[in-house]
């Protein structure tokens, strides 16, 4: 969030939907057009993989390479059911809508739930919340196949890169890439997602489909019925290889950098997701966040040269392999680094 965004905290569902001017539209035809998606045939999926998987064979097959499914990742996790989630976080606060002037709006849990129990909206709201209270962050591990966070060099100024992703049957996400080349792992605690996933390779005006259709499409529905067989005929006779698929309770997704994706929960529905640098994807992320985001890149660089000489080392000859050139911190006001921050940070959102 940056300094002109502001967030607004509401006790219960029907004041969010009047400060939204919230317009509800019958369901009928989302619901028949979701029904008609869970009886799809999805086979396009990733390979699957145990927990049992060794770091080294992860990160020489898979990381930064294709997109894998991980079973037991989250074995250890505990208190994660919808009674204890309940009973534990009704009194919190979680992000689940963004008005126009791009201020977040957020709801107490127990509303939300009510709300998502009882919901008949064509496109529900939707937690995606990376303020994720203290002892929420004590209930999940990193999982063992991603000990490397190279964004963690960013200390403070660094923006959310972990969520909580929670809602209905419906609810989900429209097709993006994560920034700056980062990777991404999304493992599902309860309940079940559908995901379509399109290699980097592919034409992004494809994958968002004709302008004057997508200009019609808000909501994950209208993408998987619309925009995904579109995208998949044109993937089979260009020989594209895609993924299609469901993802069930204690598997964890693994993205890969520069992966588009989009998810549509299929049932009632927790996640955990979090972006990350490895060793793996450090090239094109120091590529593309100094093209993107040269201030912050700067303060990236500093740190990493204080803390980590093998790594800058690394980063120099990145430097002078791509002619990427980097200004002294001193040479930016501290306006400049602000925005920056702001820039970064709107990638996420």
């Amino acid at each position: 969030m940056n300094q002109s965004q502001k967030q607004f905290e509401f006790k219960n569902i029907d004041e969010l939907k009047t400060f939204l001017k919230y317009q509800q539209r019958s369901s009928n035809q989302y619901q028949l057009r979701f029904n008609d998606l869970l009886l799809e045939k999805v086979e396009e999926s990733p390979i699957k993989l145990d927990s049992d998987l060794s770091l080294v064979d992860f990160q020489t097959h898979y990381d930064s390479k294709v997109p894998v499914i991980i079973t037991g990742l989250d074995k250890d996790w505990e208190n994660w059911d919808w009674d204890y989630l309940i009973q534990n976080y009704k009194e919190c606060y979680f992000r689940c809508a963004i008005d126009d002037d791009g201020n977040y709006l957020k709801l107490r849990f127990d509303q939300y739930i009510q709300y998502f129990q009882n919901n008949t909206d064509y496109n529900p709201l939707y937690i995606f919340d990376g303020d994720i209270p203290q002892k929420m962050l004590n209930q999940y591990k990193i999982p063992y196949l991603f000990p490397q966070d190279y964004l963690a060099y960013l200390k403070q100024r660094r923006p959310q890169y972990r969520w909580i992703l929670c809602g209905p049957k419906q609810s989900g996400s429209m097709i993006h890439i994560d920034p700056y080349e980062t990777s991404a792992w999304n493992c599902v605690v309860l309940g079940k997602k559908r995901w379509v996933m399109f290699p980097p390779s592919i034409d992004k005006n494809i994958i968002k489909g004709i302008k004057d259709i997508l200009e019609n499409i808000n909501n994950p529905i209208d993408y998987f019925s619309i925009i995904v067989p579109l995208v998949k005929k044109h993937c089979d006779q260009q020989n594209i290889k895609y993924y299609d698929f469901i993802q069930s309770e204690h598997e964890t997704v693994y993205v890969p950098n520069g992966w588009w994706h989009a998810v549509l929960n299929v049932e009632d529905s927790i996640a955990v997701t979090q972006n990350y640098v490895s060793d793996q994807n450090l090239e094109k992320f120091w590529i593309a966040f100094n093209k993107e985001n040269p201030t912050l890149s700067q303060q990236f660089q500093t740190n990493v040269q204080q803390e980590n000489g093998e790594l800058y080392n690394r980063i120099l000859g990145l430097n002078e392999k791509f002619n990427i050139q980097i200004k002294s911190l001193q040479q930016d006001d501290n306006n400049s680094e602000q925005d920056s921050l702001e820039e970064f940070q709107n990638q996420f959102d």
